[in-house]
């Protein structure tokens, strides 16, 4: 009887010891960007190159690695092939993100956004573009809040 009653009560801390940790957590308002974990999109030498030193302002970092992987034909341009390719490439290095990849494209490859900066930079458009629509199709295995 008394094994039946240790058993009982180890069982009953381990499950209050879960129910508060999960209390714990609690309610967050994070944006849901950060509770998706996409992988880095950009290849590292162009990333490496655009960030010593880094540069300043929301566009001119991207800017430079979209002109250094060829996604620009120009400014205000996209190389959308070049960008596609990358993205389908990309794609089949990374499981789970095939869906996330086409939403990307048909929303910010076929489409011409805009996102709205208080200057026009067609890089900051299509990589903020992509990033909401990876987001809206994170793989279940990457979602972390």
């Amino acid at each position: 009887m008394f094994k039946i009653f240790a058993l009982f009560l180890m069982c009953s801390i381990v499950n209050a010891d879960l129910l508060l940790q999960q209390r714990r957590k609690g309610a967050t308002l994070k944006p849901l960007s950060a509770c998706c974990d996409i992988p880095e999109l950009g290849d590292s030498k162009h990333l490496a190159e655009c960030s010593n030193p880094k540069l300043p302002g929301p566009c001119n970092d991207v800017q430079c690695v979209f002109e250094k992987s060829g996604f620009l034909v120009d400014k205000n341009t996209l190389n959308k092939e070049a960008y596609r390719n990358h993205l389908k490439k990309w794609s089949e290095a990374h499981s789970g993100w095939s869906q996330a990849v086409e939403r990307a494209i048909a929303d910010c490859v076929d489409k011409d956004l805009r996102q709205y900066l208080d200057y026009s930079c067609k890089a900051y458009d299509v990589f903020t573009c992509t990033g909401i629509a990876m987001l809206k199709k994170c793989p279940e295995s990457a979602w972390k809040c």
